[in-house]
Order: structure tokens, then C-alpha cells, then sequence
């Protein structure tokens, strides 16, 4: 019987013995991943000491204070851009970006082993052409999500929250309603009677009052959609 399993072709560094110097783990390695870890969290924490969410109740911030202030927030909303766009008839459209899309992308990374693990690529070439191609790759992918988190949410009022979403303003606007329930039977539907700004309502074609589409508009323009 002949062997039917494929050749693997491993790049001459990874031979044996193993570990290589040029891959030990001290110090070399630890110092590098060291210093990096160090300047991430010395980032972190200069951007959070100079960009600080107001939490002063008794001094409150303007409502539309935030914009192009960096927030954890900008990835949600990045990815909540299908109920902005898509309302009315066009609603019927956001399971493509809500589910298909992010499946395709999840399952196109977890075939990428399968599909280029078991092709045989002359270390040469590996090393040329496919590291740019993967190069470029990753970067345009970066750039693009990038720009998309960037672009949707820069204008995004982040810190302005606690202007009116404070115990100043009421106690329901801060703490959760007693009883849910009795919320969701009288006070929401009275909302939803009476809300001046519906989502979607620029077209005509109101969607339901507090949905994510008015979450978005809430978010962007706190003093018109309310």
C-alpha cells in the first residue's frame, strides 16, 4: 500500500533541533511582547486620563458633548448600520447584514486552515509573491473596517449621556422601572403613542417607536430624537 497522506513541506528554519535561537522564548521573545504589552496599556490609560466619560451628576454635560471622542461604542454602532440604513421596505434586507454577512466572514476564517493548509507552496515563492499578497491583504481588510467604524460613529454623541439619563431628571432616569411589567403595559406604550421622533419617520414610513433604528437616532442626535 502507498502512503496517501500529503507531504508537508516545512520552511528550512522551523527544522530540527527545536527551539531555534532565532525563536527563543527568552528573552528575546518575552522582552518584545513585553515592551508592546507595556506601550497598549500606557495608551490606554494616557487616552482615558485625557478623555474621561463625565460622571459628575451634579455638573452634567451638554447632550451633544462626544463627538469624535474615541468609545468602545464605535464597534456597536458600526455594526447596527444595516437599521439605520435599511427601514421600511428595505427592512426585509437587514438579516443579510445582521446574520449572513458576519456568518460568511466566521465561516470564511475557520476554512482558511482547510483550504490553503494542505497546498504545497515552494518556500521561495511563500516568501516573495504570498507574504505581500497576505501583507496587502490584512491591511486592506484593517483599513476598511477601520474606516467603516470611524465613519459611522465619529459623530456619535458619547459622553453626553448622563445630561438628561440622571437621578436629577427623575428617578426613572435612573434606575430601572419596579416593575417591568406594569412598564411595559402603560408607560412604554405610552411612549410609543405619543413619541415625537418614530424611526424612519423622515421618509414617511415610521418603524416602530425605541427599535434600534431609534436607538441610532438617539445616539447620533440626542436633542431631536427623543
Amino acid at each position: 500500500m502507498t502512503d496517501k497522506r500529503p507531504e508537508i513541506i516545512r520552511d528550512p528554519k522551523y527544522a530540527p533541533p527545536y527551539p531555534q535561537e532565532f525563536h527563543r522564548f527568552w528573552p528575546r521573545h518575552a522582552v518584545k511582547t513585553g515592551i508592546v504589552i507595556v506601550l497598549t496599556l500606557a495608551a490606554i490609560v494616557v487616552l482615558a486620563w485625557l478623555f474621561r466619560v463625565p460622571t459628575d451628576h451634579n455638573m452634567p454635560p451638554l447632550p451633544d458633548e462626544g463627538m469624535y471622542v474615541p468609545a468602545p461604542e464605535w464597534y456597536l454602532i458600526f455594526i447596527f448600520q444595516p437599521f439605520w440604513y435599511l427601514t421600511g421596505e428595505q427592512a426585509a434586507w437587514r438579516p443579510v447584514g445582521t446574520f449572513w454577512i458576519p456568518l460568511v466572514v466566521l465561516v470564511s476564517l475557520l476554512l482558511l486552515p482547510l483550504v490553503f493548509g494542505g497546498k504545497k507552496t515552494p518556500a521561495a515563492r511563500l516568501a516573495s509573491s504570498g507574504k505581500l499578497l497576505m501583507a496587502v491583504g490584512a491591511v486592506a481588510v484593517w483599513a476598511l473596517v477601520g474606516a467603516g467604524v470611524v465613519g459611522s460613529s465619529y459623530h456619535a454623541k458619547t459622553t453626553g449621556c448622563i445630561s438628561c439619563h440622571t437621578p436629577m431628571m427623575g428617578q426613572r432616569q435612573a434606575l430601572p422601572p419596579p416593575d417591568m411589567a406594569a412598564y411595559y403595559r402603560k408607560a412604554r406604550r405610552m411612549q410609543i403613542e405619543v413619541g415625537k421622533y418614530r424611526a424612519g419617520d423622515t421618509t414617511g414610513e415610521a418603524q416602530s417607536y425605541k427599535d434600534a433604528n431609534w436607538q441610532l437616532r438617539h445616539y447620533y442626535e440626542p436633542t431631536m430624537t427623543w
